[in-house]
């Protein structure tokens, strides 16, 4: 197998791969009107303000991971997920239920809610992911992708690369007879 032609396949399922991929994100966000992409326990949240910042920037993705089950599921500064989709840190309890606030806000903007209102607690963030997850999953994004892909996958062909050479007429040799026509 050729160079180009393992290229091309390897483009191929990248190619598949990420069409998959946008097609899963817009389905879930245009059709289903879901924000989050939830894979079994884990939850992942385009951030789209900076209520958390700097911990959590504007266009970042959150990796929230769900702890039901688990005692205590919450600590004090443990910044989670709620049910609603808003990124917050819990800073204190009162009667079982938590107070939360963003780490840009102040004390007044303080909320109480209870521990079945929370999703997951925040474990990492991707600085950045959250702009291409909100991007592929857009229509443009789909768009974008396929025609990138097709793109790439034409792209050897357009350059004229992995051609099998034309065969060229055997060289005449001097001295031999050659009839005229």
């Amino acid at each position: 197998m050729g160079a180009i032609k393992g290229l091309r396949i390897a483009l191929g399922m990248i190619l598949v791969l990420v069409l998959g991929v946008s097609v899963w994100l817009t389905v879930q966000r245009q059709v289903l009107q879901q924000e989050e992409i939830s894979l079994g326990s884990v939850t992942l949240v385009p951030v789209e303000e900076d209520a958390m910042s700097p911990a959590l920037r504007e266009g970042d993705l959150a990796v929230a991971v769900s702890r039901a089950g688990e005692e205590p599921p919450y600590g004090l500064g443990d910044a989670v997920l709620c049910r609603d989709g808003t990124l917050t840190r819990l800073v204190g309890a009162v009667d079982g239920d938590f107070i939360v606030r963003g780490d840009s806000q102040g004390e007044g903007e303080e909320v109480r809610l209870s521990p079945a209102e929370l999703q997951g607690e925040v474990a990492a963030s991707l600085p950045g992911a959250g702009r291409i997850a909100v991007f592929l999953s857009s229509p443009w994004g789909l768009a974008a992708v396929l025609v990138v892909g097709i793109l790439l996958l034409a792209l050897p062909s357009l350059l004229g690369l992995g051609r099998e050479p034309r065969e060229r007429p055997p060289q005449e040799q001097p001295g031999k007879y050659r009839p005229r026509h």
